[in-house]
């Protein structure tokens, strides 16, 4: 009959919200959350000592910037392959590695 039939179909839409749909709308929610706190790298952070003074630790900018204002402009930089975009972006240096297949001009 039609309302059985109905029925039936309500209990496959449930079912389906309820075992697929909101799992994979939290797994997308989480995704989301985790790859925001990933896609921010910071290179300037805050620390405390044990004073309790709070500081700035500024050394990967300062380093980044020392390779700029004292390297050749063609001068090629070996370092951590994590670090290459960095050095490439900030300190306007050209990297052996930096985790990209295409590292040549």
């Amino acid at each position: 009959s039609a309302l059985c039939k109905l029925a039936f179909l309500a209990a496959a839409y449930f079912t389906l919200v309820g075992h697929i749909i909101a799992p994979a709308q939290e797994f997308i929610k989480k995704s989301e959350t985790i790859s925001k706190q990933m896609s921010h790298p910071t290179i300037v952070v805050k620390a405390q000592l044990r004073s309790g003074e709070e500081v700035k630790v500024d050394d990967y900018r300062q380093c980044y910037w020392w390779l700029r204002d004292n390297t050749p402009k063609d001068a090629r930089v070996m370092a951590w392959w994590d670090y290459g975009y960095q050095i490439t972006a900030i300190a306007n240096r050209t990297t052996i590695a930096d985790g990209n297949t295409w590292n040549h001009e």
